[in-house]
């Protein structure tokens, strides 16, 4: 089961790595997506992580908070990370703006079994 987070719960996680939010639309869109019980686990992290890493909806900490949801639903789901390639997919992501959810679940998945 994909973890449940709230709007709230994500801005108290960000403002521990010193952020603030800029821009709340590409979050909404995410965390109304990980309600959707049609979707798996990995692409419901993948919005999450294309709203943060991507859209950049904080002023500081995006990378930071985008890690800490990936080991939260590692945690979750009883999975193991690769540390190294999740730390490479997240700057990766961000470099390249990348924002094809499949590619982005991908690479989640082979980061986090």
């Amino acid at each position: 089961m994909c973890m449940k987070i709230s709007k709230e719960t994500l801005l108290k996680i960000n403002k521990g790595f010193g952020g603030n939010l800029r821009s709340s639309a590409s979050l909404d869109f995410a965390i109304d997506k990980i309600n959707n019980s049609k979707l798996g686990f990995y692409v419901k992290l993948a919005y999450l992580w294309r709203a943060i890493l991507v859209n950049h909806p904080f002023s500081d900490g995006n990378k930071r908070t985008a890690l800490f949801l990936a080991y939260a639903f590692a945690e979750e789901n009883k999975k193991k990370i690769d540390r190294d390639l999740l730390v490479y997919q997240t700057t990766s992501i961000a470099k390249k703006n990348l924002t094809n959810i499949r590619q982005i679940a991908w690479r989640l998945e082979n980061a986090i079994k």
